[in-house]
C-alpha cells in the first residue's frame, strides 16, 4: 500500500509522464536526424525544425490527454465524496461513501465523512429521545396545570372575583376565599420561585389555609400555624408571602394579618385610593414559631379592596421597566364605581398587559377584588 500523500503521488505521476515523452522525443529526433544525414545542410535544418515542432505538438497532446486521464482517475474519490456530501446536505445521512484504497489524504477525508455520519446519526437519535422526553414532560405539566387550576375556587360570590395567570405551566401564586354566613375569609399568596417546586408549596399552603379557616382562630395564630407547616416541610428554603383577612359583612370589621405580602389597595366609596397600612411580619416558611401580629380596620360600606401579587407591580416591558405601584394606583383610580368585581380585575390585568406590550411574562400574576 502506497504511504505517500495524494498530492505527492499525483505530482510524481505527472513528472513521470512528461519525462517519458521528453526522452521519447529525443529518441525520435535522433532517428529522424540519422535518416536525414545524407541530405544537404539546409534540408537537414528544415527537417529538424519541422520534426521538432511535430514531436513537440504530439508530445503536448499526449501529455495533456495522459495527465487529464491520470488526474480524473486520482480525483474520482473527491467527486464521489462531493456527491455524498450533497446527499447528506439533503438529509440522507447514510449516503454511501466511495471505496478508498490508498492511505493518504483521501482516506483521511473519507474517515472524516464516516465520523460525521456517525456523529449526526447519534445526535439525531439523542434529539428524538429528548423530544419524546420533552413531550412526555409537557404532557405531565399540562395535566398538573389542569389539576392546579382546578383546585382554585371559582364559585365567586357577587362581591368578589379573582384571576390567576401562571408564568409557566404551573405556578406558585394562590388565592382562596370561604364565605361562612356573614363572614368572608380571603387569602392571597405568592410562593418564592416558579414552576413545579413552587406549585407543590402552594398546594400545601392552600390546604393549610382551608384547614385553619374552619377553626375560627385569631388570624395571627392561623398564619403562625401555616408558617410552621411550610417551614417544617421546606427543604429548599422556599417561603410564601401571604395576606389573610376575615371580614364580618354585618359589622364591616376586617381583621387581617400580612406575612411579607404586598399591601392591598383600599378604595373608599368617596375617597382617594391608598395602600392599606400593614405590619412588617416576615413571609411564612423562613423559620418556625415567628410571633405574627394581626390587625383590624373598620370599613365603610361600598369600600373596595384590591389584593395582588408582585407579578403585577414587577411586570416588565421591553425596556425592562417595572409596572410599579404608581401605575397600579393610577389604574385603580380610573375604576368606575358601578363596575362589578370581575370587570375590576379585568381592567387591572389589561392595564398590566398593555404596559408589557407582549413582553414575556416573568412571574405569576394574581389579582383579587372584593367589595363590602
Amino acid at each position: 500500500m502506497n504511504n505517500r500523500s495524494f498530492s505527492s503521488r499525483l505530482s510524481w505521476k505527472i513528472i513521470g509522464i512528461v519525462s517519458v515523452i521528453f526522452f521519447a522525443s529525443f529518441i525520435i529526433i535522433g532517428i529522424l536526424s540519422k535518416i536525414a544525414v545524407d541530405r544537404d545542410a539546409a534540408s537537414i535544418q528544415l527537417a529538424l525544425i519541422s520534426n521538432l515542432v511535430l514531436v513537440g505538438l504530439v508530445g503536448i497532446a499526449v501529455s495533456f490527454f495522459l495527465c487529464r486521464r491520470v488526474i480524473r482517475r486520482m480525483t474520482r474519490p473527491v467527486t464521489e465524496l462531493s456527491v455524498s456530501a450533497q446527499n447528506m446536505a439533503k438529509g440522507n445521512f447514510k449516503a454511501l461513501l466511495p471505496e478508498i484504497n490508498s492511505e493518504d489524504e483521501m482516506l483521511r477525508l473519507k474517515e472524516s465523512f464516516v465520523y460525521l455520519q456517525n456523529s449526526i446519526s447519534d445526535y439525531i437519535g439523542q434529539l428524538k429521545t429528548t423530544k419524546n422526553d420533552n413531550e412526555r414532560m409537557e404532557s405531565e405539566l399540562n395535566v398538573a396545570r389542569t389539576i392546579q387550576m382546578g383546585m382554585l375556587n371559582t364559585d365567586f360570590p357577587p362581591q368578589l372575583h379573582a384571576f390567576l395567570k401562571p408564568a409557566k405551566e404551573v405556578g406558585g401564586d394562590l388565592y382562596d376565599f370561604i364565605l361562612k354566613g356573614d363572614v368572608l375569609h380571603i387569602a392571597i399568596g405568592d410562593v418564592s420561585g416558579k414552576g413545579v417546586p413552587a406549585s407543590l408549596v402552594m398546594s400545601i399552603t392552600r390546604a393549610m389555609l382551608h384547614f385553619v379557616a374552619t377553626l375560627d382562630l385569631p388570624l395571627d395564630e392561623s398564619v403562625s400555624r401555616i408558617n410552621n407547616s411550610v417551614a417544617d416541610s421546606n427543604s429548599n428554603d422556599m417561603f410564601v408571602t401571604l395576606f389573610v383577612a376575615r371580614i364580618n359583612l354585618k359589622t364591616m370589621r376586617m381583621e387581617f394579618c400580612n406575612a411579607g405580602h404586598n399591601p392591598p389597595v383600599v378604595i373608599p366609596p368617596d375617597g382617594k385610593p391608598c395602600f392599606l397600612p400593614v405590619k412588617s411580619n416576615i413571609a411564612a416558611g423562613f423559620f418556625e414559631n415567628f410571633p405574627y401580629e394581626d390587625e383590624h380596620v373598620d370599613l365603610v360600606p361600598g369600600t373596595r379592596i384590591v389584593a395582588y401579587t408582585d407579578g403585577v407591580t414587577e411586570a416588565e416591558n421591553d425596556r425592562l421597566e417595572l409596572y410599579g405601584e404608581d401605575r397600579l394606583m393610577e389604574s385603580v383610580s380610573r375604576l368606575e364605581s358601578g363596575m362589578d368585581e370581575e370587570a375590576v380585575v379585568e381592567h387591572i390585568y389589561k392595564s398590566v398587559r398593555a404596559f408589557t406590550a407582549g413582553h414575556p411574562q416573568s412571574d405569576d400574576i394574581t389579582i383579587m377584588s372584593f367589595k363590602v
